[in-house]
């Protein structure tokens, strides 16, 4: 007789497919390294490059000593969520002088890496020079031209000097000729402490008169590639400065630059477009939340060319003429007698071109100011929560603003909460206050949405932290269930003294991670969620790697027999549930097919004892639970009539019950 395949078979024949959906399943966020830097600390250099088939790497950092030597360089080489593991440590190496070069190998490497280059420039000119070479470890020279690089270490507002900042750019010159350098200051929001340093290079070498530039004077450059340095000092007591820089040459070509730069705690522009030359209106709004600025001031350029500024306090709106193309929108505000908040417009005569609006910090009160993306008319809930990580927040207020109007606020003595408003068709300006715990760092969240609508139509998570590091990502959820989150601190360039992480949604945290510690929330919902990152920094660390990972959970199964113990051939109930399962596999005597997810339960007749198996899969993998139930034979009975029935021991028993109330009220009646 032909036999059929063994159950084994049958089951891995069954599960292949859900098996095979889980190795083609794309997990929300696959295991990552970021880099996260105090905001005082110089850029870090970052490049991704693909190695298609394996071999033998040497990676080298080389200082080029341009314009001086680096303090300090780090090289680390990534691959998803981990440093590439060598035989001797990893992948990462600090040069220090008086070394110039340090190298670092990768066995059999293979795969997408990521490189980063970071560290500190020298401390009297604050910029340098380096070169990463990743060749063939058999020929350590042959550079691979799509994963080696040259770039800069440079301080962007330093934590040893604020108020200075540095330039580097690489300019291509593809028509030989004379240019000309021109730069100027444009004293916003005062003038500079110095005129800027400029010094154009050619390679490793400067060009000849090509240090200390004057502004107005012409090189004769050819066809090539140049660096050009710049250095400039803000004012000492305002920390903040702004210039222009042009390089131009011969008529037809477009310049090599042209733009305008920041130095020292001057925040980036805002950028929009002007589709047309016409008049434009600046205007600057104090919101007075939460208590008035000492100063508040906005600044528009072309290029790297003033067009108009203006100040709040009761100022008139600046006009002024401005061409069509790229805008650029300054600002700058300072604090009065405690943190504050303020908005900036730039309107044509038909439309606004830009609303942006920013927050002023002033000792342990930090002020932030977001703007939504266009709302239609109707009414909305805005919401703020305190997420109490690492620590809660000593306060949390918030208000609505629209048109530089403001329309609500919560309650003064709330932590965050939530407030009802109701909108024209245009954005919103979320204002937030928020008073930092005695341990340094917080974090909260804010969000709108229209009333009775569960859809988020806004929705940020900001670290709120004196000295901490933070950084923030969006997660894309295209399905609902659990998810796992694993946090990482890969040391590298040293140990963070501690770290947190959370989930959220709006203003509620739907998980939160403790010094690295895994854990799960549930999307209830397809959408976006928030996924940030604080941690505080050990002494002297300006920068961190850290690893993440968001996955799906596998599916939970739980499965019981009631009874558990029975004669043989009586019947038990199988009971299950299961969760982030797609689908289920019975198994285990006469227990067989696809049972359903959710849950539900089954009456079995045991003829043996029997283990009975529920196997399930989902996007998360694969999870089996079992139970046994164990079958008794009857006991014996001896006499040799055979079994009474029992429903004929019952009637028995009965009618004797009966006869013998009788007999008792005949003798009592």
């Amino acid at each position: 007789m032909k036999q059929g395949l063994p159950k084994w078979m049958v089951a891995v024949a069954l599960l292949l497919p859900a098996l095979l959906a889980r190795a083609q399943t794309n997990d929300p966020l696959p295991a990552e390294t970021r880099l996260v830097a105090l905001g005082t600390a110089p850029a870090a250099t970052e490049e991704s490059f693909t190695i298609s088939s394996a071999e033998d790497l040497t990676v080298t950092l080389t200082d080029l000593k341009t314009p001086q030597a680096l303090a300090s360089a780090t090289v680390v080489v990534t691959q998803g969520g981990a440093i590439v593991q060598i035989a001797t440590g990893n992948a990462a190496t600090t040069l220090a002088p008086p070394a110039t070069t340090a190298t670092v190998t990768i066995p059999g490497a293979v795969g997408q890496y990521t490189l980063r280059v970071f560290g500190e420039p020298n401390a009297s000119f604050s910029v340098g020079t380096f070169s990463v070479c990743v060749a063939p470890t058999s020929n350590p020279s042959n550079c691979i031209p799509n994963a080696s690089l040259v770039g800069n270490i440079s301080a962007q507002s330093t934590a040893a000097d604020p108020t200075i900042s540095t330039l580097s750019v690489n300019l291509t010159v593809t028509t030989a000729g004379t240019y000309t350098v021109t730069f100027a200051d444009d004293g916003f929001p005062t003038k500079l402490n110095a005129a800027p340093n400029l010094a154009l290079f050619q390679g490793s070498l400067p060009l000849p008169n090509g240090l200390g530039i004057q502004s107005g004077a012409t090189f004769n450059l050819n066809l090539g590639t140049y660096t050009l340095l710049a250095i400039a000092q803000a004012d000492p007591t305002v920390k903040a400065g702004l210039y222009g820089i042009s390089i131009s040459g011969p008529a037809g070509v477009a310049p090599l630059i042209n733009g305008t730069f920041p130095v020292g705690t001057l925040t980036p522009a805002s950028q929009t477009t002007n589709p047309s030359a016409q008049m434009l209106t600046l205007k600057v709004t104090d919101f007075l939340f939460p208590a008035a600025l000492a100063s508040a001031r906005g600044l528009v350029t072309s290029g790297n060319t003033v067009l108009g500024t203006t100040a709040s306090g009761g100022g008139a709106p600046t006009s002024f003429a401005a061409p069509a193309g790229p805008l650029q929108v300054w600002s700058f505000g300072t604090p009065g007698t405690d943190a504050g908040t303020y908005e900036i417009d730039l309107n044509s005569s038909s439309a606004n071109l830009l609303t942006s609006a920013f927050g002023i910090a002033n000792t342990n009160s930090f002020s932030f100011a977001y703007v939504t993306s266009a709302l239609s008319a109707g009414s909305y809930q805005a919401a703020a929560g305190d997420f109490g990580v690492p620590a809660a927040l000593q306060g949390l207020t918030f208000a609505v603003a629209q048109n530089a109007v403001i329309l609500q606020k919560s309650a003064a003595a709330a932590i965050g909460g939530t407030v009802n408003f109701t909108a024209s068709a245009s954005p919103v300006v979320l204002l937030v206050d928020a008073q930092v715990p005695a341990a340094g760092n917080g974090l909260f969240g804010v969000s709108v949405q229209a009333q009775g609508s569960t859809s988020l139509l806004f929705d940020k998570a900001q670290g709120v932290t004196t000295s901490g590091l933070f950084d923030t990502q969006v997660l894309n959820l295209g399905t609902t269930g659990d998810f796992d989150v694993m946090l990482t601190d890969l040391k590298v360039p040293g140990q963070f003294q501690d770290l947190d992480l959370v989930v959220s949604q709006g203003s509620v945290a739907l998980g939160k991670d403790f010094g690295g510690a895994p854990f799960s929330f549930s999307a209830t919902a397809p959408g976006t969620y928030q996924l940030t990152f604080i941690a505080t920094p050990a002494a002297q660390q300006h920068y961190g790697l850290y690893a993440v990972a968001v996955v799906y959970s596998a599916p939970t199964v739980t499965l019981t027999a009631s009874p558990s113990t029975l004669t043989t051939g009586a019947a038990t109930t199988l009971s299950w549930t299961t969760k982030d399962a797609t689908s289920c596999m019975a198994g285990g005597g006469n227990w067989t097919g696809s049972p359903a997810v959710g849950s539900g339960s089954i009456s079995l007749a045991v003829p043996a004892t029997t283990t009975y198996t529920l196997t399930c899969t989902g996007p998360g993998g694969m999870t089996a639970k079992s139970v046994t139930v164990t079958a008794t034979a009857p006991a014996a009975h001896s006499g040799g009539g055979g079994e009474i029935d029992v429903s004929l021991l019952i009637f028995l028993t009965a009618f004797g019950l009966v006869q013998e109330i009788r007999r008792r009220m005949l003798l009592h009646p």
